[in-house]
């Protein structure tokens, strides 16, 4: 049993890896777009991957806060929109794989928002 669990975790961990590695050149369905096995299928996927996923996301938005908390700390408040900026980074994004990032409809956002300024 317990080699089964890590042959489809190994399974799981280098489809998620290698899931971003092609040309998104190909017009994929959308999760809507599945017949219910299909979605089925989909969702499944995605408690698999998202079981794998998550764990990563977690450390590091504790890491964030931690590090935000100590840039706030350790400047006195003078920088506190730095350390809110890390703060947003870290504790936003996806926190699960939802099946259209599987199909290639969305990408996975795991850092938050991008800080752009012009």
């Amino acid at each position: 049993m317990r080699k089964i669990f890590v042959i489809l975790l190994l399974i799981s961990c280098i489809g998620f890896f290698v899931q971003g590695s092609f040309i998104k050149d190909a017009d994929a369905k959308t999760f809507s777009e599945h017949k219910p096995a299909g979605k089925a299928g989909l969702v499944a996927a995605s408690v698999v991957s998202s079981a794998v996923y998550l764990p990563f996301k977690a450390a590091y938005a504790v890491l964030g806060g931690v590090s935000s908390g100590l840039t706030y700390a350790v400047t006195m408040a003078k920088e506190a929109e730095t350390a809110n900026r890390i703060a947003v980074k870290a504790f936003t994004g996806d926190w699960y794989i939802h099946p259209n990032i599987l199909t290639g409809s969305e990408e996975l956002n795991f850092s938050g928002p991008d800080d752009k300024t012009p």
